[in-house]
């Protein structure tokens, strides 16, 4: 399963945020709403480009987890999982691991009164079924009764290794759930690395891009700011251990949460993404993040800020351009906006 450029929809809908970055530069994130009706329910999407289009596994009900192919149109066509034993699974992702591709997901056990995190052997190329389980790590394993913890996101290293970050509330209160990671040579056995990957309430995390000395995370938060609905947000990295502080991507209104996507083009990613009201169902929605680089007025790439100055310390000024509006972390518009 590769994933391949595929054509970007039309867009409607619009929220941009820059970041300054040394040298002058200004890295512009952008996420717009795709025009598309997917026609799929549920949360916890997984997407992986393949020839027919772009496959999306989700969390829908009772029954765990549900599998769509979708075209570029936005026309979904249910597919249909199988699973050697065990109960319903959800949180589903994919990852190729020095064994092979395999499946990851959270599966809870009534006879333990326990949750826990899994994977298990692709045993069809387009992984639409899949081998006996086997537990990921006794750490990623808690009582049943804990929320807001698990969405397994696997990652493949750039030195082949798997990484799996996660959700955990080591503590209850509000907005105390952090990310941790476990780190894995073969894909079946993890073990936990120190620390924490980030901290206050966010959650959901999806790797974006995870190359040698360049990072993209999306994610979302547990509702932690004033509006108190769920947000996404955009991290970068150096070593996919040490995170920028996040930087909020969506605004008031719905929900949005659980984040998934992959790189179409240099810099142009396709995102699906959760997006409700907690009473009521959960909607999957497609967009497309758009990374753009201006240093010294020109168009381009530039590396990833390093996690050591965090945006929330660094002004931020709103600028507009017709019915344009962005946020920008500086004291400079960018070319053709006002500020407000």
């Amino acid at each position: 399963m590769f994933r391949r450029v595929s054509r970007i929809a039309c867009v409607a809908g619009l929220m941009a945020v820059t970041t300054a970055q040394p040298s002058s530069a200004v890295v512009e994130w952008e996420l717009i709403d795709d025009s598309v009706s997917l026609g799929m329910n549920g949360v916890s999407p997984h997407v992986e480009k393949v020839a027919g289009g772009d496959r999306v596994w989700r969390s829908d009900g009772p029954s765990g987890t549900e599998v769509s192919l979708c075209t570029d149109a936005g026309v979904c066509t249910s597919e249909r999982l199988t699973t050697t034993g065990g109960g319903p699974i959800n949180d589903f992702a994919v990852a190729q691991t020095t064994s092979g591709l395999r499946a990851y997901f959270k599966r809870v056990e009534p006879q333990t009164n326990t949750q826990a995190v899994y994977s298990a052997p692709c045993l069809t190329a387009d992984c639409l079924s899949i081998g006996a389980a086997t537990l990921t790590s006794s750490g990623m394993q808690v009582s049943k009764d804990i929320r807001a913890w698990g969405v397994p996101d696997p990652v493949r290293l750039p030195d082949g290794r798997i990484r799996i970050y996660i959700v955990e509330s080591p503590v209850e209160g509000n907005c105390t759930e952090k990310i941790a990671s476990y780190i894995s040579a073969d894909g079946i056995s993890f073990t936990k690395e120190s620390g924490w990957r980030l901290e206050g309430g966010y959650v959901d995390t999806e790797m974006l891009r995870a190359k040698d000395g360049e990072w993209l995370m999306i994610l979302a938060d547990i509702g932690c700011t004033a509006s108190r609905n769920q947000k996404l947000f955009i991290s970068t990295s150096t070593d996919g251990l040490t995170w920028t502080q996040p930087t909020v991507l969506t605004g008031a209104g719905e929900s949005k949460l659980d984040p998934t996507g992959y790189e179409v083009s240099t810099n142009v990613f396709r995102i699906y993404y959760a997006a409700g009201d907690p009473r009521n169902a959960f909607v999957v929605k497609r967009a497309t993040l758009r990374i753009k680089s201006t240093p010294a007025g020109s168009v381009g790439i530039t590396k990833s800020p390093k996690a050591t100055t965090p945006a929330s310390k660094s002004k931020t000024i709103t600028c507009v351009k017709g019915k344009t509006v962005r946020k920008v972390t500086g004291t400079t518009c960018p070319k053709g906006f006002t500020k407000k």
